[in-house]
């Protein structure tokens, strides 16, 4: 995780703790870490620069059509993760 997600982990955390107390369920909690845990074993596999990217990627490539400058095609990152095709 990037230190700039510290923050957004933090906020999200304390909202959905707040829900899951009132409503004494944990699915969303549970959803939320697994999501975090994908951003913290990319992060830590790949590297905050690599993270940074793919996220620019993501908010630009929708808009221009463009991947972001060090972006790479997803086919390719799935065969460096060892993803299934």
């Amino acid at each position: 995780m990037t230190p700039e997600d510290a923050a957004s982990f933090d906020r999200q955390w304390r909202a959905l703790m707040a829900r899951a107390t009132e409503q004494l369920d944990l699915t969303e909690v549970q959803d939320a870490l697994e999501a975090w845990r994908q951003v913290a074993w990319v992060t830590s596999v790949h590297g905050a620069e690599t993270y940074r990217t793919t996220l620019a990627s993501a908010r630009t490539r929708p808009r221009t059509g463009e991947r972001a400058v060090g972006a790479v095609p997803w086919a390719q990152l799935k065969a460096e993760l060892g993803l299934p095709e």
